[in-house]
């Protein structure tokens, strides 16, 4: 069986909002009281906690459960001692109780934390799973999971700690021979990074001007390269401008025009796109250096 999941950054907003949408409205909270555990059933409890076998959170996990506060309380790091104590001794009996009842051949327990970690409604809830050797899932553990992921390319917003990173890149690919030379910045633009394996292997970004953008700084490792990389950076930075309703995005290049080409670029008068994109970074240097009147400028047409 091979899995494949593709994430596009849209699952943490989606958990960031129900996350605040809960804080906003605690009384709505599913898990703040057993009385809202309709549909639900509360199998065990002691003074502190319940355990439930809740429908509305088994996500189509056979007989998985949680481990709830009776106090409100967003973390396993805001339990207090005694909470922590009553928790760890409902999980044995939780565990006694499956064993007894549906005889798993594994379990996978755990804590979400915050929306980043996966969490999305902020009351503190230990999941139990159990798991057996004739599941699809068999022998997969969150650790694999989470390296699954890593390991798979991931484009994602530039930060301002990821610039270094940026910089070597344009460095690496012969887009500048000085890094006091370079000009990205976060200012005024976008750019995105491309990691895969925990490095980053490819960035792209956007000056942006009235009505239009600048497309620049498109790099991959030499290493990365020949992996289509390059391509999802341009799609994603093309599909940017387009969501910001851009009617035009430009470039600089001497030497990939075909490529661009490729991509629905035609040349155009470098005079028209400093005029276009006045006082863009890029630009400005092209300007200030001079090097600017010996470039090849070249323009996608996204008004139509």
């Amino acid at each position: 069986m091979k899995l494949t999941l593709e994430l596009d950054g849209a699952l943490l907003e989606k958990r960031q909002a129900e996350w605040a949408q809960h804080l906003a409205h605690p009384a709505e909270n599913p898990l703040s009281t057993r009385a809202s555990f309709a549909g639900g059933e509360v199998l065990l409890e002691n003074a502190l906690c319940v355990y439930s076998q809740d429908s509305r959170f088994s996500d189509g996990l056979p007989f998985s459960g949680f481990i709830v506060t009776r106090r409100p309380c967003e973390t396993v790091f805001d339990l207090t001692p005694e909470e922590l104590v009553a928790t760890h001794a409902l999980l044995g009996e939780v565990r006694a109780h499956l064993d007894s009842t549906v005889q798993p051949d594994g379990y996978t327990v755990g804590w979400n934390v915050f929306p980043a970690g996966g969490a999305h409604i902020p009351h503190v809830h230990l999941h139990v799973i159990p798991r057996w050797k004739t599941d699809a899932a068999a022998g997969v553990g969150l650790r694999w999971f989470l390296r699954q992921v890593a390991d798979a390319l991931h484009i994602r917003p530039a930060l301002p700690a990821d610039l270094p990173a940026i910089h070597d890149l344009i460095l690496q690919t012969g887009l500048s021979d000085e890094r006091a030379k370079i000009t990205a910045t976060l200012e005024g633009c976008s750019y995105w990074v491309a990691v895969q394996q925990g490095q980053t292997v490819g960035c792209i970004g956007l000056e942006h001007g009235e009505g239009a953008s600048l497309l620049r700084s498109a790099s991959v490792a030499p290493t990365w390269q020949g992996q289509g990389i390059g391509a999802r950076l341009a799609e994603t930075a093309l599909s940017a401008a387009r969501g910001r309703g851009e009617r035009a995005v430009y470039l600089f290049s001497s030497h990939a025009g075909a490529y661009w080409q490729r991509r629905g670029f035609v040349q155009v008068p470098v005079t028209e796109l400093s005029a276009a994109l006045p006082g863009t970074p890029q630009v400005r240097s092209g300007e200030c250096r001079g090097w600017i009147h010996s470039e090849t400028a070249w323009k996608l047409d996204l008004s139509g």
